[in-house]
């Protein structure tokens, strides 16, 4: 069998403020493009690694957006969906029947994954509420109740989960992979949730796999340069599938970013000078020149002056 995997695509009505007005329609045309690629390499299933949609409140997520959505899913062979943090409230997985915009998907017929797939070898972990080897091991315990361990060795668990290779781990958010390894004991891992780049990696007789999100919603300089790319798994191990994507010069606001980024070095200029610069306070307006002359920009210079007009009248 083949499946193609792809992680994080966080669909979302109204564009994160880094990003540009098209990001819905641009994240569409990335899951048009896999629906393209699903029957160029003759994939047998699909499999989303989690947060599919952003928000997680309903009425930020628009039936448009969901029924899009459902039209690229039903467009597959067939899709799976391993539920993430984002696709369920309080880390609650029966949340995504009741509240949730994933819920709608499942109810048009999309199946959710937690535990095995039937007719295939791929078994889902969705995201947990405490990340521990004790909630990991009953996670697997599908998985390892398996009569004949053998075809392990050749099948695929897809989950989102605060994975790292070892040594990049962050250090206030991870799993160790080796105590993953040593739970599930042979075969492979596909995982959401990490949105920067892993590739691929072994860690015991365990074969790990992060190719990065799909969205590109934040902008860290690991974005600027990270080329987007799917997933192809089967009996081998995985493939890099790369797909094509705008550069990232036309999905952030890089001009903004900038302009942002050179007012806030002027203001820790400023905020620093304090401490180590006298400035004869003769008028509101003299401080205000002073404030000026830094060009740090209408809006700055408009708190600095009501900051000043409430301090000379007591309030602050």
């Amino acid at each position: 069998m083949r499946a193609l995997l792809l992680g994080d695509i966080h669909l979302s009505d109204r564009a994160p403020s880094s990003c540009t007005e098209s990001y819905n329609e641009d994240m569409f045309t990335l899951l048009e493009h896999s629906v393209d690629l699903a029957q160029e390499h003759r994939a047998d299933i699909v499999v989303w690694a989690g947060d599919v949609f952003h928000h997680k409140q309903p009425s930020r997520t628009s039936h448009k957006t969901v029924q899009r959505t459902i039209e690229i899913a039903k467009a597959y062979p067939h899709l799976v969906i391993v539920p993430g943090n984002h696709d369920m409230l309080n880390d609650r997985l029966e949340s995504i029947s009741l509240t949730q915009p994933l819920g709608v998907l499942e109810k048009a017929g999309i199946e959710l994954l937690n535990g095995w797939m039937q007719d295939w070898p791929v078994y889902g972990i969705p995201w947990q509420q405490e990340w521990s080897q004790e909630a990991l091991r009953a996670a697997l315990e599908g998985w390892n109740a398996t009569p004949d361990p053998e075809p392990l060795a050749y099948s695929l668990v897809v989950t989102h989960a605060p994975l790292y290779p070892p040594g990049k781990e962050l250090p206030y958010e991870y799993f160790p992979t080796e105590v993953w390894a040593e739970e599930q004991g042979a075969g492979y891992v596909y995982y959401g949730h990490v949105h920067d780049y892993h590739g691929t990696y072994q860690v015991g007789d365990v074969t790990f796999c992060n190719q990065g999100a799909l969205t590109r919603g934040s902008l860290h300089e690991s974005e600027l340069t990270r080329e987007l790319a799917l997933t192809l798994w089967d009996n081998d191990g995985f493939e890099r599938i790369e797909i094509p994507h705008k550069p990232a010069d036309q999905v952030f606001r890089l001009l903004e970013k900038r302009e942002l980024q050179d007012t806030q070095a002027r203001l820790d200029e400023f905020l620093a000078s304090i401490g180590e610069v006298r400035v004869q306070v003769t008028s509101i307006e003299a401080v205000l020149e002073q404030i000026r002359a830094l060009k740090l920009g209408t809006e700055l210079e408009g708190l600095a002056e009501e900051l000043l007009q409430g301090a000379q009248h007591g309030d602050g």
